[in-house]
């Protein structure tokens, strides 16, 4: 893409248009992002009178953890928006909603970690978490798929089975998180380790297999 909302640019309206929605979608999606990983530093919570370091660590420890879960979950969804409009050509109204609905769900990220891990929500606290995870998941992964099936908005040079691929790897969040939402406490963490070894499985061996590298 050209750089974003140029106007030096010579260019038919539909051009500029085009243009136009796909620029002023990923800006939005950018400042999002940025303020959902603010938000999470600012309930960092480090205490002003520690005796040591170490007593310094262990009081600010549980904001510490917030801040970074929420920071890496961001930081997953936003590697994966950026690989998905880097092969985008253009975006319609449909991939714009879809778009809006993830990152409404981006901005709740350091909401749902603050009641799981500051506000000591317990199990519901940690359900809430699961649950954003997941719908965020299953709408980033709907975006994928999508823009790979949509004729016009991906690149013609993206292959099929990148496309296959790229949506796999976006399914499995949604798939590890579910067991949070829906297993009794205690049970979710056995459920989930076989789940992502599955998902690596399915990307990195079988799919390999089962499509060939071509082009379209």
């Amino acid at each position: 893409m050209s750089e974003p909302e140029s106007l030096a640019t010579i260019e038919g309206l539909d051009e500029h248009v085009r243009r136009h929605s796909y620029d002023r979608l990923l800006m939005l999606s950018d400042g999002i992002f940025a303020i959902a990983t603010t938000l999470a530093a600012l309930d960092v919570r480090i205490p002003t009178h520690a005796d040591s370091f170490r007593a310094l660590l262990v009081g600010s420890q549980r904001s510490l953890i917030a801040y970074g879960l929420s920071f890496l979950v961001t930081g997953v969804f936003w590697l994966n928006h950026r690989n998905l409009f880097a092969r985008l050509r253009r975006v319609d109204t449909a991939l714009t909603a879809m778009t809006l609905a993830m990152l409404g769900l981006i901005a709740l990220i350091p909401a749902t970690i603050r009641t799981l891990y500051l506000e000591e929500g317990g199990h519901s606290g940690l359900r809430l978490y699961g649950l954003t995870m997941c719908t965020c998941g299953i709408v980033s992964t709907a975006m994928w798929c999508y823009a790979s099936f949509r004729p016009g908005l991906m690149h013609a040079s993206i292959d099929r089975r990148e496309r296959w691929t790229r949506i796999l790897a976006t399914i499995g969040l949604p798939i590890c998180c579910l067991p949070v939402v829906v297993m009794p406490d205690g049970n979710f963490v056995g459920a989930m380790l076989p789940l992502l070894v599955a998902m690596v499985l399915v990307r990195r061996v079988v799919l390999p297999k089962l499509m060939p590298r071509t082009a379209g």
